[in-house]
C-alpha cells in the first residue's frame, strides 16, 4: 500500500512531464532520506506510473564492497536494463564509439576488436568515457522518454560519483530523467558524497527532494494497509511513538504486534538494530554487560538499560536517537531496550 508522498510524487511527475514534452529538456533529481523512510517505495511508484505512460525505465544500484563501491555499478546495471528493452537502439547509439562504452557494459563492445577489454586508463580515456556515456543516453532518449534511476548513491565509488556529476552538470538534449537516491543518515561530515551534494545544490538544473518521516495519520493508514483493517488508535499511537514515523519500522512493529511478538520486535528488526549498534564507534555506544544477555546500547548521556517506558517517554532520548522497548505486556528488562543513534 502506497501512503502519502503526494508532494514528492508531484515533483517527480512534473520532471517526467517536462522531459516528455515536445522539445523537452533533460531533468536531474536527487532523492534523499534516512534508511527505511520509503525512498525505494516512492521510486517504485514513480517508475511504475512512468512505465505505464510509455517511458522506458532503467534502474541500477550502487553496491557496497569494502571501503568503496563497485566502479560504475549503477550505470552498468541501468545500461543492461536498457539493452534488454531497446537492444537495437542501444547498439546503434554505441556504434563507432570505440571500446569506451564496453567499460560500463561489456556487451556493447566487440570482443574481437583490438584493444577492447583493456580500455584507456588515463585521464583522456575517462573524459571520453563520460562524454560518450552522455551521448549514448541522449541518442537513446531522442525518440522516447527514458528514466534512469541510480539508487544508493551513498555507496558509490569515486568513478561513479564523478560520472553522476558530469551527467548532472551537462544536460543537453533528449527526453531523459536522471533520478539518483541516497541515504541521508549515512552522509556524515567526512562522507565523500557530501561535497558532491553541496556542489549539485548550487545547480539550478538539479532538483533535490528530501523524504521525511510519516505523520501519525499516515502511520495509521500504513498500519491499516498492512493489517487489512482499521487499527486500534492506541496501537497507532504506540507504533508511531516507537518508530518516529519511519516507514520500515512502522511495518516491522505492526507485523510484530499482529503476530503477538513477546518483545514487540520482529527477529529481522532486532538483528538489524543490533548490527547498526555494533557498527557505531566505541565512543558512541556503551553496552551494558554486567550480566549475560544484556544487550542495551546507549549514548554517554542516557541509560536505557535502567529506563522504564514511562521514564523514556518523559525524558525522551537525545536528538538523533530512537528507543525501542517492549510493548508493555510485562516488566521491562535491560535486555529488552534498544537505543539506536542515527549517523551524524
Amino acid at each position: 500500500m502506497f501512503v502519502g508522498r503526494t508532494g514528492e510524487l508531484d515533483t517527480l511527475n512534473d520532471a517526467l512531464a517536462r522531459a516528455s514534452a515536445t522539445g523537452g529538456e533533460p531533468q536531474a533529481l536527487l532523492l534523499g532520506g534516512e534508511a527505511g523512510v520509503g525512498k525505494t517505495r516512492l521510486v517504485e511508484e514513480f517508475a511504475t506510473a512512468a512505465g505505464r505512460g510509455g517511458a522506458v525505465v532503467a534502474l541500477g544500484g550502487c553496491v557496497e564492497i569494502g571501503g568503496d563501491g563497485l566502479p560504475f555499478a549503477p550505470f552498468s546495471a541501468a545500461l543492461r536494463a536498457l539493452r534488454r528493452r531497446l537492444p537495437a537502439e542501444l547498439a546503434r547509439a554505441a556504434r563507432d564509439q570505440e571500446e569506451e562504452p564496453a567499460r560500463l557494459l561489456p556487451e556493447l563492445g566487440d570482443s574481437t576488436a583490438p584493444g577492447t577489454g583493456g580500455g584507456r586508463r588515463d585521464e583522456e580515456g575517462i573524459v571520453r568515457l563520460f562524454e560518450l556515456t552522455a551521448r549514448l543516453l541522449e541518442c537513446v532518449a531522442a525518440d522516447r522518454t527514458v528514466v534512469l534511476v541510480l539508487e544508493d548513491l551513498h555507496w558509490a565509488d569515486a568513478a561513479t560519483r564523478h560520472l553522476v556529476t558530469y551527467l548532472f552538470r551537462t544536460p543537453r538534449t533528449g527526453r531523459l530523467v536522471v533520478l539518483a537516491t541516497y541515504r541521508s543518515d549515512d552522509i556524515h561530515r567526512r562522507h565523500p558524497l557530501r561535497p558532491l551534494l553541496a556542489e549539485l545544490d548550487r545547480l539550478r538544473t538539479v532538483r533535490r527532494v528530501e523524504l521525511g518521516r510519516f505523520t501519525r495519520e499516515e502511520v495509521g493508514r500504513q498500519i491499516a494497509g498492512i493489517l487489512a483493517h482499521e487499527p486500534d488508535p492506541l496501537q497507532v499511537d504506540e507504533i508511531f511513538e516507537r518508530s518516529d514515523g519511519n516507514a520500515f519500522l512502522v511495518e516491522e512493529l505492526a507485523v510484530a504486534a499482529h503476530e503477538g511478538s513477546r518483545t514487540g520486535l520482529t527477529d529481522s528488526l532486532r538483528d538489524l538494530l543490533l548490527v547498526r549498534v555494533e557498527a557505531l564507534p566505541g565512543r558512541e555506544r556503551r553496552s551494558s554487560s554486567s550480566r549475560p544477555g544484556r544487550r542495551a546500547c546507549t549514548s554517554p548521556t542516557s541509560s536505557p538499560s535502567s529506563a522504564s517506558p514511562a521514564a523514556a517517554r518523559r525524558r525522551r532520548w537525545p536528538t538523533g536517537w530512537r528507543c525501542f522497548r517492549p510493548n508493555g505486556s510485562r516488566p521491562v528488562r535491560p535486555s529488552d531496550v534498544y537505543a539506536v543513534r542515527d549517523a551524524e
